[in-house]
């Protein structure tokens, strides 16, 4: 009897883990949690600190009570979604000791406000498509480092020996990158590197920079900016046509529990 009670039980256990209510008292842990963080970082004497600590081990015993259902109710599946993997990686880290060399662990109790992006959908696509967007992301990246060390050696040989300035800003490989990636971030790159270098060097000191400016800020802004909407646009018409991660759980449950109905309607008519 008791092996026919238990998939029972987990059935049950999946409606309440699956449940709109259940879900909400969750986030409101979640947000109340991330608060209640933010609050020790203030010293509110012995007794407002200690109350803080008994209302971090309340959210704690919500989030693993949490973990411990979704693990019971979908077993290896927990493991395979890899949102649940994340909550149980962010909810691990939170239990590390607080003390001893484990103290440090305790910083990381603030990473269970990244639990919200998992209970929020839109930014679960977003954070999808910067997932997916990786590998876009870092060829253009890695192009983007390509232009600036070689601007950067450029710079170097051009500029080491203009005046104070020039040794300041591009006196040696190091700095030249530094320097550059403060020009591509239009940080006082004006006033503070280029006009000195200008009176120097003369007028075409503003061009090469201007060049640079467009070459990287410009242009390479707008390819991560492409790569990131497009992944974005393809997840959302994914989620439309049902094949994104929630709709595509849901339609295989359907399509299994039709084809258990259509063999369980075989054998009862085989048995008749």
């Amino acid at each position: 009897m008791q092996n026919v009670k238990l998939p029972i039980e987990r059935s049950k256990v999946r409606q309440i883990v699956d449940s709109e209510r259940f879900n909400n008292i969750v986030f409101i842990a979640i947000l109340a949690s991330s608060i209640s963080i933010g609050f020790e970082t203030y010293d509110w004497g012995p007794n407002g600190n200690n109350f803080l600590t008994y209302l971090d081990w309340i959210f704690m015993s919500i989030f693993v009570t949490e973990i411990l259902f979704k693990i019971y109710a979908m077993r290896f599946d927990f493991f395979r979604d890899p949102w649940c993997l994340f909550d149980f990686i962010i909810v691990a880290i939170a239990l590390f000791p607080s003390s001893g060399v484990f103290r440090v662990f305790r910083v990381f109790r603030v990473l269970r406000a990244f639990r919200l992006v998992s209970r929020i959908p839109e930014l679960k696509l977003v954070a999808e498509s910067l997932f997916y967007s990786v590998r876009g992301l870092t060829a253009v990246a890695t192009l983007l480092m390509v232009v600036i060390y070689v601007f950067a050696v450029l710079s170097t040989v051009l500029f080491q020996n203009s005046g104070a300035d020039g040794a300041t800003y591009f006196g040696s490989l190091g700095k030249s990158l530094f320097s550059l990636f403060q020009v591509m971030t239009l940080e006082s790159w004006s006033n503070g590197i280029v006009r000195n270098l200008i009176e120097t060097e003369g007028w075409w000191v503003g061009l090469y920079f201007v060049v640079f400016i467009f070459m990287t800020t410009f242009t390479f802004l707008n390819m991560f900016v492409a790569i990131f909407t497009n992944t974005v646009v393809a997840l959302e018409a994914d989620s439309e046509d049902g094949s994104n991660t929630e709709m595509r759980r849901i339609n295989q449950n359907i399509s299994e529990l039709s084809q258990q109905i259509e063999l369980l309607r075989k054998e009862l008519s085989e048995r008749e």
